[in-house]
């Protein structure tokens, strides 16, 4: 694919929808954050987009953007929906992993996962770090009773949902690809193509894995979640984070800004405002280890204008990092390379 004749192109003026007020707390005060601004992650765009940065919440958004009639075209090239299947390690400590990591998701969420050990939630209870990876991986769901009910908004081909359904949830999903969907729907998932086809529907947890960021009005998304989740229901989002250490390193070659499909794009404040406004309560942004250098060696990548997902991409180590800047993106409440965060619906 030739990115320079792409970005040489623009986007049809009559499929751009300009953007007056902030998204999220509509105020008019902002600054210019990023401007020529080009799809340099899967160079399907075409276009040059500014981002503005809200001066009254700090979230950032794209003006002008593609409207939601003609936004498809930038997913021509995404993520191809794959199943995808974990690599084993067949090592005594990925065995001995395998059977910590299997009794705490036992003993947490009900799954029945072997082999298992129970010194699994002992060690997890002793050292918070190493629940973490299965905490975000089961997104914080709690764990289910006869009946509970989870949807899964942006689900791909259903990869997800295997793990609460697993432990004992119905799930469902939202997804709009239409490959992907089929591809779910094949492995008996009950997913369709938009949030709409559930509102006479209730669930007990809700989740958005890097989906927020996507939608044209997340305050509206967030408020029709609120509406679908039963009184004492959860709520989980993970996305990228605009005062992230990766995004202060590498500006506009920053893996999570990815115009023009990421409209949104949230700090912590903005984030939890967002969900505020739309109900939610008990808001709390949860701590795991964030791939810092993943999201580095991909920033680099694109930063040489090289394709960061193609098979001719060079074998590139991580870049190093310091270690201030790994306890920061790790630790800190702010600098975090990812927003994980979890809220309520209140209790009736």
């Amino acid at each position: 694919m030739n990115r320079r004749k792409m970005r040489i192109q623009v986007w049809p003026e009559d499929q751009l929808e300009w953007v007056e007020n902030c998204p999220i707390c509509n105020s008019t005060i902002r600054m210019l954050l990023h401007s020529d601004l080009t799809d340099n992650v899967f160079g399907v765009a075409p276009g040059r987009w500014s981002m503005w940065r809200c001066g009254g919440c700090g979230s950032g958004y794209l003006d002008p953007r593609p409207d939601e009639r003609s936004i498809g075209r930038a997913y021509e090239r995404y993520y191809t929906h794959e199943q995808q299947r974990p690599i084993a390690d067949h090592s005594w400590i990925g065995r001995w992993r395998t059977k910590l990591g299997n009794g705490y998701r036992n003993a947490l969420y009900g799954t029945q996962l072997r082999p298992s050990s129970k010194a699994g939630p002992i060690l997890a209870a002793l050292v918070p770090p190493l629940r973490w990876p299965a905490d975000v991986a089961f997104r914080y769901l709690p764990r289910s009773k006869p009946g509970s009910r989870v949807l899964d908004i942006g689900c791909g081909n259903g990869d997800w949902l295997a793990f609460p359904k697993q432990a004992g949830w119905q799930v469902a999903g939202v997804e709009p690809d239409e490959n992907a969907r089929r591809a779910g729907s094949d492995r008996g998932f009950d997913i369709r193509p938009s949030l709409s086809d559930f509102s006479n529907e209730a669930f007990n947890a809700l989740t958005l894995s890097h989906v927020i960021e996507h939608v044209h009005d997340p305050l509206s998304t967030l408020q029709t979640c609120h509406e679908l989740l039963i009184p004492g229901a959860t709520i989980f989002i993970d996305t990228p984070n605009l005062d992230s250490v990766g995004h202060r390193i590498y500006g506009k070659n920053w893996r999570g800004l990815e115009p023009p499909r990421h409209l949104v794009l949230f700090n912590r404040e903005g984030l939890h405002r967002a969900l505020e406004a739309s109900g939610f309560v008990d808001i709390r942004f949860r701590r795991r280890f964030y791939p810092l250098s993943g999201m580095q060696l991909q920033s680099r990548l694109i930063a040489s204008g090289i394709d960061p997902f193609s098979d001719a991409a060079p074998a590139c180590r991580a870049p190093k990092f310091t270690a201030s800047e790994l306890l920061e993106a790790t630790f800190s409440k702010k600098h975090t390379e990812f927003l994980t965060v979890t809220g309520r619906r209140a209790p009736s």
